[in-house]
């Protein structure tokens, strides 16, 4: 009886003392350095840019109109003066509504594109720790999830890289 009582006491301290493989991610540097979010945020804001040009060229042409009317309206009559008035305010908001809708799909388009890299990154850490054994892996960020961490436990470099290297940009 002595003896199982000391085997089951060895067995429990056994338990006892392993302690959990536990390690961290500076999120916020995973998401700034990961290659193809930079690449996919470049390439979002080229497009925006673009679109800001070609409406921009719109934009200028809308002002010179009213910027005659203004100069000119004084001398038509008060009819011909409603009717081009009414013609620019209907101008100005087809202006406005393609501005919103050419940037309201590039934003939409974006952030799926920016939600599935995040979904990947997660996934890639989660992989990262089944694979190397951890029971545990924190993401250390500005809400200060982990306010303090011994730097050999820190991961993101490891992780990044294996994230950086599965990217083959196009």
């Amino acid at each position: 009886m002595k003896k199982i009582g000391i085997v089951v006491l060895v067995a429990f301290l056994s338990i006892a003392c392993q302690t959990e493989k536990t390690g961290y991610v500076d999120t916020e540097k995973l998401l700034t350095e990961y290659e193809e979010l930079k690449d996919a945020k470049d390439k979002f804001t080229r497009q925006n840019d673009e679109i800001l040009g070609e409406l921009e060229i719109k934009i200028k042409a809308y002002q010179i109109k009213e910027d005659l009317f203004r100069k000119n309206g004084p001398s038509m009559s008060r009819s011909k003066q409603e009717e081009k008035y009414n013609e620019l305010n209907a101008e100005a908001q087809q202006l406005q509504q393609e501005r919103q809708a050419k940037l309201g799909k590039l934003q939409v388009e974006s952030q799926g594109v920016i939600d599935s890299l995040i979904t990947k990154v997660r996934d890639r850490v989660k992989a990262y720790g089944k694979t190397n054994g951890y029971s545990y892996i924190y993401g250390s960020n500005d809400a200060g999830s982990v306010l303090y961490g011994k730097e050999e436990l820190d991961l993101t470099a490891s992780i990044l890289a294996e994230l950086n290297a599965a990217y083959k940009p196009e």
